[in-house]
């Protein structure tokens, strides 16, 4: 038997939360594997994390509305150093009027979305008191200091019109997504977002990717059927000799928006949308509800970071059964898609549009550029898109799922959520991702031997060699957190217990959550470092740097993360910047790369601790 020591800082974390509390104590640490030296552990009950996802019925999906949980949002709200998670919830139509256009949600016990404040390493609900707990149909949000005060806010996706929650201090919010420009439409389906500084002037814009029109495919009779009760019915349609609700294809897609922040030029946090002047506007046409669409799309999540290396910050955009975009930012002016020729908008196996979800950066093989990893439909392969500089300075992205064996891990999978995260702290990413299938009805008995059940595990892959990108599934074996079956959709990484190790909070279709703590084993040395970046407005540097990379170095590690504001899945993750150090007591320098280009270099920094860097004041 092996023994496991929690680290000082977790121990007295979990004491306190603990003390005068008739909540359960979270589970200890659990023997890792052989060959492994980490475990994860489900505590999401004795943690406090505990909302229940409320996406249309309980076990009978009639429209893909209804399969789509919300994401999560990770923040220090409150500053006290702990990470807090504002959890959006869905919903579920009651009724439909088709002569007003107008839904009934649920009115009695509404769902709501919930606001989990940090203490010390247990949650605790706050999001009435906080005006947060909103009764609509939520999906994604992302969080950063869009006003530039020092706290983060909150911006919300949802079905009908958007919520953007300026953070007031004192654990308050103010809802101001009306006189801030944000709402949306009425009949838009927003479903993830990001935040970054398209024009680097300061301030953090937000572009918010749309699915597609509801209330279209709501209006028509031939595809749907409203009961006298008001209640909505919509037709089957086939999938693998399955009888299953339709979509995305078929219905009317809506174009994504961009929102300039306005924050710099008036003072005040107001936005303006230039979609349209940026040229991310697309015409519909007779293909547009085909896979072959060439726009408007299926949108799901947006990342930003500077693709090319010219500094200004790009646009990856994961989109649902039809091509994925690649925004290249020219100037801070115009956005043009880039995506066919760059590798990124089709599978580059059969040249078809695939079913992208969730989208992870990182830099998988340690060649300082960063990679993505998609999460895809099931009976596809998700994707490791590898970049590659060529001499002409052109970006270009290699597909290396089958050489790298993820085609085989996931060719049964229907993945959500993606990570690229250092879990077991020896210095390079590994991924990790949520996944379960969107149809109930795979468990018909007719269909077994596809071994696609509704209610899927996740996957855990070590990086075991970057360089040739040698990949591991431990995921049977990381512990009991890795052996939960259910239906998962976001996830995201948040060291929740301050412990240095990243944990992962998930959420799950139509049931209570998951949080998944890392144990890291104390019996061989994994040391670790954390960065918290901070920018400086009056230097054009927003005060959430969004697309600033850290690079660290100890020996011959070099290791390359990018602060990201919203991935993964309709989420947006811990923004401070975890490294696995592996043996070495010490990182000799972190470099600190700033959207303007600009360096910081921090040496000699001893691990095992939360480094604050700042934008260097004007010399």
């Amino acid at each position: 038997m092996r023994t496991i020591l929690l680290r000082p800082l977790l121990a007295l974390a979990l004491a306190l939360a603990a003390c005068g509390s008739d909540a359960p104590r979270p589970p200890a640490p659990v023997a890792p594997a052989e060959g492994l030296d980490f475990a994860f552990v489900d505590v999401a009950a004795e943690a406090g994390y505990t909302l229940r996802n409320r996406t249309g019925r309980d076990g009978r999906k009639e429209f893909i509305l209804e399969a789509m949980p919300p994401g999560i949002g990770v923040g220090d709200f409150d500053g006290d150093g702990w990470m807090d998670m504002f959890c959006p919830n869905g919903n579920d139509i009651r009724t439909y009027d088709r002569k007003t256009r107008k839904a009934t949600l649920v009115s009695e016990d509404p769902p709501r979305d919930e606001l989990y404040w940090n203490e010390r390493g247990r949650f605790v609900p706050g999001a009435k008191a906080a005006g947060l707990d909103d009764p609509g149909w939520s999906f994604g949000t992302v969080v950063g200091d869009m006003d530039n005060d020092g706290d983060p806010d909150i911006f919300l996706c949802n079905w009908g019109t958007n919520r953007l929650y300026r953070n007031e201090g004192g654990r308050k919010f103010k809802e101001i997504a009306a006189e801030a420009g944000v709402l949306g439409s009425e009949h838009g389906w927003h479903t993830g977002a990001c935040l970054f500084d398209f024009d680097r002037d300061g301030d953090l814009d937000l572009y918010v990717c749309r699915y597609a029109d509801m209330y279209a495919y709501f209006d028509d009779t031939s595809q749907v059927t409203i009961d006298a009760d008001g209640r909505l019915h919509g037709r089957s349609c086939d999938w693998k000799k399955l009888k299953v609700y339709c979509g995305p294809t078929g219905l009317v897609p809506q174009n994504d928006i961009l929102y300039r922040n306005l924050l710099v030029e008036t003072g005040s946090l107001r936005f303006e949308d230039v979609s349209d002047s940026v040229g991310i506007v697309l015409p519909y046409d007779a293909r547009s509800a085909t896979a072959s669409s060439a726009g408007p799309f299926y949108g799901f999540q947006p990342v930003s970071f500077d693709i090319d290396g010219d500094r200004w910050p790009d646009l990856f955009v994961a989109n649902d059964s039809v091509a994925n975009l690649v925004w290249m930012n020219e100037g801070g002016k115009r956005f043009a898609n880039r995506a066919m020729e760059m590798g990124a908008a089709v599978s580059q196996d059969d040249f078809q549009a695939q079913a992208s979800m969730g989208v992870g950066v990182g830099d998988l093989n340690m060649d300082g550029l960063l990679d993505l990893t998609i999460t895809e439909f099931s009976h596809d392969q998700f994707n490791l898109l590898v970049s590659e500089r060529l001499p002409n300075g052109v970006t270009v992205f290699n597909e290396k799922a089958a050489r790298s064996g993820l085609r085989e891990l996931t060719f049964q999978k229907l993945g959500w959520g993606a990570l690229l995260q250092d879990f077991d702290l020896d210095g390079d990413p590994d991924v990790f991702y949520s996944c379960g299938h969107v149809y109930p009805e795979v468990d018909d008995p007719i269909f077994k031997d596809q071994h696609t059940p509704y209610r899927q595990t996740n996957l855990l892959l070590l990086n075991r060699d970057p360089k040739r990108l040698r990949i591991e599934d431990v995921s049977a074996r990381a512990g009991p957190g890795l052996r939960v079956q259910k239906s998962s959709r976001a996830a995201v990484a948040i060291d929740f217990d301050n412990d240095g190790d990243v944990d992962i909070a998930t959420t799950e279709l139509n049931e209570p959550p998951c949080l998944l703590r890392c144990d890291v084993a104390a019996r061989t040395p994994r040391h670790w470092l954390a960065v918290r970046l901070r920018g400086r407005p009056g230097a054009g540097i927003p005060l959430d740097p969004a697309g600033a990379v850290v690079r660290v170095r100890a020996k011959d590690l070099v290791a390359t993360r990018i602060l990201l504001l919203g991935s993964s899945f309709l989420s947006s993750e811990d923004p401070r910047l975890h490294f696995g150090l592996g043996e070495h007591p010490k990182a000799d320098a972190v470099e600190v790369t700033w959207p303007d280009g600009k360096t910081t270099t921090v040496r000699d920094v001893e691990a095992g601790r939360i480094l604050d860097i700042s934008y260097p004041a004007d010399e």
